[in-house]
């Protein structure tokens, strides 16, 4: 197997476990929304503000830059 493919799938996997685990912490702040969801005494949980977001896809992206300096020479 090419270091590529194995570099691909290693970040696969790395990325679905920051991925479980971002669920995991949002659930856990949230489980008083998300108990009454389930008990139906609620429709649906509460939307995410744009400006919430922007700031997180923002803060994705410079957490993506860092990660594609890894290994650089200066």
């Amino acid at each position: 197997m090419k270091v590529r493919q194995k570099l691909l799938i290693a970040g696969g996997f790395a990325g679905a476990l920051v991925g479980v685990i971002a669920a995991f912490l949002y659930i856990k702040a949230n489980e008083g929304r998300v108990a009454a969801v389930e008990a139906g005494e609620a429709e649906q949980m509460n939307a995410v503000s744009p400006g919430e977001a922007i700031s997180v896809g923002l803060s994705l992206l410079g957490v993506l830059r860092l990660i594609s300096e890894l290994g650089r020479k200066k």
